[in-house]
């Protein structure tokens, strides 16, 4: 048996085990909603994690899969982290998760069968992948404070349109 094939027959469970320490960074009471939901549109946080567990392994492991969706699948997921309430340390800090549960389920059984190169280059591409998902994160970041500044304008340019028009005795309307 090749190191990929240990990878094939392990994905299964790593990706579950994955996803659920992913599941468990989220406060208690939404940690049940995302395990038991399975439709996507019902539960778009919980598909969009098993999504990108399923990809991040596959990438990680070598498996051969196309660059465009795995980086489609990663950049939807980490979107999502960017939005949510998570200090960036957080956010991607899940992306490390999956190192202690890849040692304890296929570093032994590499270790056995002399694949022990195969174990450090799958972690070596995990920390590649990882500082991809920090650039996807950081772009993110920045349209969302983009689009923030141009909110605070906005509303400003409003409040001084009204004042302006207080100002100068003119009732308040729609068009001011």
């Amino acid at each position: 048996m090749k190191a990929i094939d240990v990878f094939r027959k392990h994905k299964g469970e790593i990706v579950r085990l994955w996803t659920e320490a992913v599941f468990d960074t989220y406060p208690f009471e939404t940690t049940g909603f995302l395990r038991t939901r399975q439709d996507p549109f019902g539960n778009p946080v919980a598909h969009m994690t098993r999504e990108a567990a399923s990809a991040l392994y596959d990438a990680a492991t070598g498996e051969h899969v196309e660059v465009e969706s795995t980086r489609k699948a990663l950049d939807r997921f980490v979107k999502l982290r960017a939005v949510q309430k998570f200090p960036p340390s957080q956010s991607l800090g899940i992306f490390s998760l999956m190192k202690p549960i890849l040692r304890e389920h296929l570093l032994p059984e590499l270790l056995e069968r002399g694949e022990l190169s195969a174990y450090f280059d799958t972690e070596a591409r995990l920390d590649s992948l990882t500082l991809l998902a920090f650039d996807m994160y950081m772009q993110n970041r920045e349209i969302l404070a983009e689009s923030r500044i141009t909110e605070i304008r906005s509303q400003h340019a409003q409040l001084a349109r009204w004042a302006q028009a207080l100002e100068n005795g003119q009732p308040l309307t729609a068009k001011n």
